[in-house]
Formats: C-alpha cells, sequence, structure tokens
C-alpha cells in the first residue's frame, strides 16, 4: 500500500503510460460491449419516446381529419339548402322581413314539447304568433305569450305545434308537426307526391300563419302511414334546439 502511495505521489511518465497502455488492452473488450449495450439501449428508449409521439400526433391528426370532414360536410349541405332555396324562392328573409333580435333566456324543460325564453316583449313590437328563425331563415317555432319585456316560443317539437311545409323543389307537400319534444314528422303528404330522403322541407306560406320559404329541416326515409293514405317522414332540424342561443323574431313584411 506504501508503495503505491508513493507511485501515486510521484507519477512516473513511463509507468503512467505503461500501466494505461496495460489497461487499455486488458479492459478494451469490456468497453466495446458496454458502449454497445449503451448505445442499443439509448436507441430502444429513443424508439419508443418517438413511438409515442408518432401514436399521439397520429391521434390528433385523426381528429382533425374527423372534424374537417364533419365541418365539410356541414358546408356542404348548408350550401345545397341554401342553393336550392335560392332557386326555388329566391328567398332571403332578413331583406325581406323586418326582424328584433333576442337572447334566449332559459330553456323551458316543463312545457310541453319544450319552449324557449326570449329577452324581447312587447315593448319591441312582437305579438303572439309570429315566427321566429335563426340564422337567415331557419324556422324554429312561434310567439304563444308575450310580456313586457320577455316572450314565450313555442317550439316545433312541441306536440300542438303544424305547420304547412313542402319540399324546397315543390314536389311534395304535407305538414310538419312535433313530437311531444322528441323531434319532427312530415305527414299528411299524398300518395302521389314524390320526394326523397335528404331533400330539404321549407314552409310552403299557406294558411298565412309563416312566410314561404323558412327552411324548417332535412327528410329521413319516407314511408306509408299506417291506413297506406298519405306518406310520412321523420325531420331532422339543421341545429339543436337546445343549443340556441340568439334568434329573430319576424315582425312585418317590408313594403
Amino acid at each position: 500500500m506504501l508503495m503505491f502511495i508513493c507511485l501515486a505521489w510521484w507519477n512516473p511518465r513511463f509507468l503512467g503510460s505503461s500501466l494505461a497502455s496495460v489497461s487499455q488492452v486488458v479492459l478494451y473488450p469490456l468497453e466495446r460491449i458496454f458502449s454497445y449495450v449503451a448505445f442499443e439501449v439509448r436507441d430502444f428508449f429513443s424508439l419508443l419516446d418517438s413511438i409515442g409521439e408518432l401514436k399521439t400526433e397520429n391521434e390528433h391528426l385523426i381528429q382533425e381529419n374527423l372534424d374537417l370532414r364533419s365541418e365539410v360536410a356541414t358546408l356542404q349541405e348548408i350550401r345545397q339548402e341554401n342553393e336550392s332555396l335560392r332557386k326555388s324562392f329566391d328567398v332571403a328573409v332578413r331583406n325581406q322581413y323586418a326582424s328584433v333580435a333576442a337572447e334566449v333566456l332559459a330553456f323551458d324543460e316543463l312545457a310541453q314539447g319544450k319552449s324557449l325564453i326570449i329577452n324581447q316583449g312587447s315593448g319591441t313590437g312582437i305579438t303572439q304568433g309570429m315566427p321566429v328563425i335563426v340564422g337567415k331563415g331557419i324556422l324554429i317555432g312561434k310567439v304563444v305569450d308575450v310580456f313586457i319585456g320577455s316572450a314565450r316560443v313555442e317550439l316545433l317539437s312541441n306536440a300542438q305545434s303544424t305547420v304547412a311545409a313542402m319540399t324546397s323543389e315543390g314536389g311534395a307537400r304535407g305538414i310538419v308537426r312535433g313530437e311531444h319534444s322528441l323531434g319532427l314528422l312530415l305527414d299528411m303528404v299524398p300518395r302521389t307526391d314524390v320526394f326523397k330522403r335528404g331533400e330539404s322541407i321549407v314552409t310552403s306560406g299557406l294558411g298565412g300563419e309563416f312566410p314561404r320559404g323558412l327552411l324548417i329541416g332535412t327528410v329521413q326515409d319516407p314511408e306509408a302511414t299506417v291506413d297506406k293514405l298519405f306518406q310520412q317522414a321523420p325531420i331532422i332540424p339543421p341545429i339543436k334546439y337546445s343549443n340556441v342561443r340568439f334568434v329573430s323574431v319576424i315582425l312585418m313584411e317590408k313594403i
């Protein structure tokens, strides 16, 4: 031990070089093995990290792709409906009718078929029976109760609601009625009228309760009624009524 201490303190160059040379020769195989194993382990964990990152990125891309496909489908449907309405009726509700913008205050779950409470009332000229729309002409219901600063809107899904309607191409006419807040049904369509899934349903203007050309929804699969005298089909509204926040109340036709 004393000799090694003396050698370490003296540290002659020729002795250090000799020991280093011997150590290199003896330890070189072990160094190669440990070096190879270390690099392989590092590469393995790097590969795992890369796989995790690629998986996460792939999931994000898949979700973005689904969102984009959904948006494209919605835009295509809206464009087709708008083009069909313009060709058939040349309707621009906001230009043809004076309206009052309103915000939805509450969604009345207790009302039969459900209804909306809006923050505009008789103080702005709103009266019972006035149509209520979303956007540029999507009909969602009509005013049934009016107060000074608010009003209640009966939704089309109400069981008491009926609207004279027709397909956007005018091939079929019938009555759209609510099904106890569960949805809409196009009913009383004559057997001779022709319509198919995917067609838009708009107000026909018959009876004068609603202006002609307001969008109600899209036809699903038509079928014959139980008595085989008429046709009927479920209707899917373009929006979910419970998600509506802003509406417009049509007051009167512009002169």
